[in-house]
């Protein structure tokens, strides 16, 4: 499973600290993870972690759809989170909360 704290601090580093190729393997760990997981809402989140290692591959790179899937990822795995019965969910919670906040800090109405 990949490493929340990993996923994390990454996160709160911001993007000039995790370049694509980790980006993309990371989304690459968190695909294989949810592709095993039979709870509600995991199939929307592999849709979009789909589409946004897409963006992260584009010449150029869409700042703004990047930043608008990263928001979206961050409600769906707060929504997962609610739904997961394991001793993960604080930490998916987690995850989800930092992905709302990166977005919340380069949003121009924050």
């Amino acid at each position: 499973m990949p490493q929340f704290a990993a996923t994390i601090k990454h996160i709160q580093e911001g993007v000039k600290g995790f370049t694509v190729s980790a980006a993309v393997k990371n989304i690459e760990g968190w695909e294989t993870t949810l592709e095993k997981m039979d709870t509600p809402g995991t199939k929307g989140i592999l849709r979009d972690l789909g589409a946004l290692k897409k963006q992260l591959q584009a010449e150029p790179i869409d700042g703004e759809a990047v930043q608008k899937l990263v928001g979206k990822l961050g409600k769906e795995t707060v929504t997962l989170a609610g739904k997961a019965d394991s001793k993960n969910a604080d930490k998916v919670k987690t995850l989800g909360e930092a992905l709302q906040g990166m977005t919340a800090e380069r949003s121009p109405e924050a």
